[in-house]
């Protein structure tokens, strides 16, 4: 971003402060003020405040953006289906699935009522890891699954265009958001083949939870070296790109304020035509309330939106009058907040130089958990 935009063409461009500073933290990340007040031409001092205080009291966080495939892990996407017995306590099943096999995030969905996960494979090991979900349905804890590839994920950077910072809430014109360019999806690069190391996943999985942090906090509450930190950020973290960006998120106490209750929706496109895929996908990366996309290896087509209710049937008619009639080739869901989580990447499983993979070890483990649960 420094070098293809001068402070003048960034302010032009994004007149409120606060704007500004969120888009430049997305390239360079929240803890470097300096460059952060170099691209967006105000004083270190005011954006250090901007982005402790005043971000921070109107409900904005800042998370790491994670290549995984530079981590040696490919994203994948699954339906999980539990039986009766387990259903009511699927998210305790679900946990144990993070502590041994890979799970980083799951929800429940509604009105449909199914669990959909993203499991976090080591390259090469799809079709080992389906032999367990199948273990899972041969000793009835599942009744049935799919599971497929992501072959791009991505947290597209905020748009700040339309938020208000003065109310603290979104203002969208959607006349005007069908004008913006869009942005497409980049088929993600296959791993370099270098692996990273204990101190390159504990400083990523911190940076996932609050980019905020610092290393020598982050050394400091985890009992490692300040300087061993710092070295394996600049030099492996950052250098290799295993986080290529930053993404930040508007995640407002809902609770407090009913004008800021949300719906987090996920729109599913399936058996698209190359042509229809372009059309959604260039209507979709434009809507402001777009928080993560996935292209997975079938062709399905998955947006997951943060939408306030407010703006729920706007937001629907913006999409109708952009890529026309859909039918059966969208679901619309939308997720549970209380029978959701999202985890960091699994450093847990990290041993050594080398990702732990042990079918025997996860399947014994998941059937003792599915045992505490029956009883």
């Amino acid at each position: 971003m420094a070098r293809t935009k001068s402070v003048q063409s960034f302010k032009a461009e994004f007149p409120d402060l606060e704007a500004r500073i969120i888009t430049a933290i997305g390239s360079v990340g929240p803890r470097n003020i300096a460059q952060i007040a170099r691209l967006t031409g105000a004083h270190q001092e005011t954006v250090r405040y901007q982005i402790k205080k005043r971000l921070a009291r109107l409900g904005f966080k800042f998370h790491a953006e994670v290549d995984h495939r530079k981590i040696g892990l490919v994203q994948h996407w699954a339906t999980l289906h539990f039986s009766g017995p387990y259903y009511s306590s699927a998210t305790k099943l679900l946990d144990a699935m993070n502590r041994v096999g890979y799970l980083t995030y799951y929800t429940k969905v509604l009105p449909q009522g199914r669990f959909l996960a993203i499991f976090s494979l080591p390259v090469g090991t799809t079709e080992e890891f389906r032999t367990l979900l199948s273990h899972l349905v041969d000793n009835k804890i599942l009744t049935g699954f799919s599971l497929e590839e992501a072959l791009v994920s991505r947290h597209p950077p905020m748009n700040p265009r339309f938020f208000n910072f003065r109310s603290g809430r979104w203002e969208v014109e959607w006349n005007k958001v069908t004008s913006q360019g869009r942005t497409s999806l980049q088929a993600e690069r296959q791993a370099s083949g270098a692996l990273p190391d204990y101190y390159d996943l504990l400083l990523i999985k911190e940076l996932q939870k609050d980019a905020m942090q610092h290393t020598v906090g982050i050394a400091r509450n985890q009992k490692v070296h300040g300087k061993t930190l710092e070295y394996h950020y600049r030099s492996h973290v950052m250098k290799e790109k295993m986080v290529p960006s930053f993404f930040v998120r508007w995640t407002r106490d809902i609770e407090k304020k009913p004008i800021h209750s949300v719906d987090t929706t996920r729109l599913t496109f399936r058996n698209l035509s190359q042509g229809e895929f372009t059309r959604v996908q260039r209507a979709v990366s434009k809507i402001p309330y777009l928080w993560a996309e996935d292209l997975l290896k079938d062709g399905t087509y998955i947006a997951t939106l943060h939408v306030p209710v407010y703006d729920l049937i706007p937001t629907f008619s913006y999409l109708n009058d952009e890529v026309g009639e859909l039918d059966s080739n969208l679901e619309t869901s939308f997720i549970k907040p209380n029978e959701a989580y999202l985890y960091t990447i699994p450093h847990h499983m990290f041993d050594h130089d080398s990702w732990r993979f042990d079918v025997g070890s996860m399947e014994a483990a998941l059937s003792k958990a599915a045992a505490l649960v029956e009883k």
